[in-house]
């Protein structure tokens, strides 16, 4: 049971975090990262991939599946009090359901008596901290969080990750969780309110409702399954069903108690992570240099891990996890790309972006060692040039076309470090244009920058979402819009006292049409420059 995992965002909260003093971001459909270097805004791409590969690692892709490690490690202990007034509050909210229109959504607000039975499963996560460190350190190339704490010491570092509904329902109670990094330690703790509400999908609802009506299960007198007729009985195990000939009603019961509360703890998990429980892909910064290279990269790497054994004093070289996988992914698709099926969607925006930016055609070829090489063919031409020796701009941009031809999917989040890079001012525009194609298609896309241009291209397309469709004819992002809701510029900077940077949300500037990033305040300040000399040539005449 899950709620609609795109209709709210995700809030990401980090103290103290490399260069990042403080930030609050919340995760939005297209999350744009704009400041000066050195100001954290790959840190914090880096932190959200990780987050996505340990969340994902446990979602089965469609379900949160964590907490059933914390079943295996604990017993739920229910008093006959607990029991009892879980099976009321079932039976009204269930009964209620039966009379709800199928098109509906459907609201439950888990009570306290029902959230205190929930709560220890949230509680008993520690055993999720080694495998959520381990994915930090590797996608950042440390050796250890405490690696990443801004200041060492006796300092801590934290970042907490909160679902906005229940400030959606006038609640001021944070549901999520907070990781704090010490010298010493990580630890996870939960943060539960005292009333959960959610807002479950009516089809969940209704599965729910004929695989645990309570009152059912109590009526059955001998759990002789060919009186239910075939219908119902193909909605239920029917190994477990006979494996429980034997026990009393009650015990029937209680376990069929026991496992709605799992159930409602793993659509709470679904709250608390999504959009996190999703596939994440890295396009990091010199991407173009990494597709020229890899071959001697993967090489070099190869030949160093066979020679570490021999030489103890030639340590393996590191790559961070992002660079990790995004070469490991280059090298895949030699194999996958040309036997994996391409929805016509997913397709058709490569199609869009070659047509629109590369004026040719980007492909992966196969050598006899399953070694992928990246060939580009311009229009008009017949024969295919290497990718090394297409331009930059060809290089820059092929990966992003591999990847939404053959690896990105709906629901998945496209991290891309400077899409300005080597692109002219003209097509970085355009190539936002492409990105917001690919957002109204499903595909979340995470961007870090420093060109005024993409802020630019993107506020035309938000501000366009205020115009009414019938009069956007002619307007070049016509077909592009996108609301407010759906785009978050995130602008890193900073801080006034001078130590680390301070992440705050920059809003659409309607008077000058674009997202104050400081870019602006860097052309004046050289302007000025420039008239102050002018000013002094002429005065030394």
């Amino acid at each position: 049971m899950a709620t609609t995992p795109d209709s709210q965002n995700l809030e990401l909260s980090v103290t103290d975090f490399g260069p990042i003093a403080k930030a609050k971001i919340d995760l939005r459909p297209l999350t744009v990262f704009v400041g000066p270097s050195n100001t954290g805004k790959s840190y914090m791409a880096v932190l959200i991939y990780a987050l996505h590969q340990f969340f994902n690692a446990y979602s089965g892709r469609k379900d949160f599946r964590s907490f059933s490690h914390v079943e295996q490690r604990q017993s739920l202990d229910l008093s006959e009090h607990d029991l009892s007034g879980l099976y009321a509050w079932a039976k009204e909210t269930l009964s209620d359901l039966e009379t709800t229109e199928q098109e509906e959504s459907y609201s439950i607000e888990l009570p306290d008596s029902v959230a205190t039975l929930i709560r220890p499963i949230f509680n008993n996560v520690a055993h999720l901290i080694e495998d959520l460190e381990g994915e930090i350190t590797r996608c950042f190339g440390v050796g250890k969080t405490k690696n990443l704490i801004r200041y060492l010491g006796d300092g801590e570092t934290t970042f907490s990750l909160l679902h906005n509904i229940s400030r959606e329902v006038g609640q001021n109670d944070p549901l999520g969780y907070k990781v704090t990094v010490t010298g010493q330690k990580t630890k996870i703790d939960a943060l539960i309110p005292n009333t959960m509400p959610l807002q479950m999908d009516i089809e969940d609802l209704s599965v729910l409702l004929w695989n645990w009506n309570l009152e059912w299960l109590i009526e059955m007198e001998n759990m002789e399954l060919l009186k239910w007729g075939s219908s119902k009985a193909a909605n239920w195990n029917v190994d477990w069903l006979v494996e429980m000939k034997n026990i009393g009603e009650d015990e029937i019961v209680k376990q069929a108690l026991i496992d709605l509360l799992r159930i409602l703890a793993n659509s709470i998990a679904l709250d608390i992570v999504s959009p996190l429980s999703r596939s994440a892909h890295y396009l990091p910064a010199d991407r173009a240099g990494v597709m020229h290279a890899h071959q001697v990269a993967v090489r070099g790497l190869i030949a160093s891990a066979s020679r570490v054994a021999l030489r103890s004093d030639s340590p393996m070289p590191l790559l961070s996890g992002v660079l990790g996988d995004f070469l490991e992914q280059l090298v895949a698709l030699a194999s996958s790309s040309p036997m994996r099926r391409e929805s016509k969607g997913d397709n058709d925006l490569a199609l869009r972006m070659e047509q629109a930016l590369l004026r040719g055609t980007v492909r992966v070829e196969r050598s006899e060692i399953d070694y992928p090489s990246f060939v580009y063919r311009p229009e008009g031409w017949e024969k295919d040039l290497p990718l090394m020796n297409a331009s930059s701009m060809v290089s820059e941009l092929a990966p992003v076309v591999l990847y939404l031809r053959h690896v990105v999917r709906p629901g998945d989040l496209l991290i891309i470090e400077e899409p300005e890079s080597h692109l002219h001012p003209a097509m970085q525009v355009e190539f936002v244009r492409q990105l917001v194609a690919a957002v109204k298609s499903g595909i979340r896309i995470l961007l870090t920058t420093h060109s005024e241009w993409v802020l630019e291209g993107l506020a035309n397309i938000v501000r366009l979402s205020e115009l009414p469709e019938a009069r956007r004819k002619g307007i070049a992002s016509a077909e592009f819009a996108l609301s407010p809701e759906d785009v978050g510029v995130w602008r890193f900077k900073p801080s006034l006292e001078g130590s680390g940077s301070v992440v705050n949300k920059s809003l659409l500037d309607i008077e000058f049409g674009t997202f104050p990033s400081g870019f602006g305040d860097i052309s004046e300040d050289a302007y000025n420059e420039y008239a102050e000399i002018s000013s002094r040539i002429e005065d030394s005449k």
